[in-house]
This record gives C-alpha cells, sequence and structure tokens, in this order.
C-alpha cells in the first residue's frame, strides 16, 4: 500500500492502485485542519486510517505546521495521542 499526496489530500492506494482511503485537510495560514479520514469497508479495522493521520502528522513536522481537526476519527487521534503530538497540536 502507498500514500500519495494531492492537493489538501492524502489518498491510500491499495497494491493495485485504487484508492482505498483518504485523508481530506484544509490549509491555514501557518496550519493544516482534518477535515475527514476514511477507508473503504473492505479494508477497516487493519490500522490504515491511524496510517493517514500520522502521514498528516508527517507533513506538518516537515512543514513546521500546526495541526487541528474536525474528522472525528483524528480528533479521537490527537486526544489519544497528545504527548506525542505536543510539537505540532494547536
Amino acid at each position: 500500500m502507498n500514500i500519495i499526496e494531492r492537493e489538501n489530500l492524502f489518498e491510500l492506494l491499495s497494491d493495485k492502485g485504487e484508492v482505498i482511503g483518504e485523508m481530506a485537510y484544509m490549509s491555514m495560514k501557518n496550519s493544516i485542519i482534518i477535515t475527514h479520514t476514511g477507508v473503504a469497508i473492505d479494508y477497516r479495522g487493519q490500522g490504515l486510517a491511524e496510517k493517514l493521520v500520522l502521514a498528516g502528522i508527517q507533513k506538518a513536522r516537515r512543514e513546521q505546521l500546526k495541526l487541528g481537526a474536525t474528522c472525528p476519527y483524528a480528533v479521537k487521534y490527537f486526544r489519544e495521542h497528545k504527548e506525542e503530538l505536543t510539537d505540532v497540536l494547536k
């Protein structure tokens, strides 16, 4: 599986090149806000949504941005991992 970045979007591709997940975000001044994370039904329960959120975290660190979220999954992930994310959370 491979994650590719597009404008305001990360897509998770299967080994066959099918889009099986995505994480959308809004770019704001010095920050990104994760607005949606979704994984195709057949691929759920494999930690793939987490991989997408981690891609967003890596982007924030790489570009020295702050992170926020309106997506319920990302909000929960940030709450559960806040100690590890103090450098990027708003």
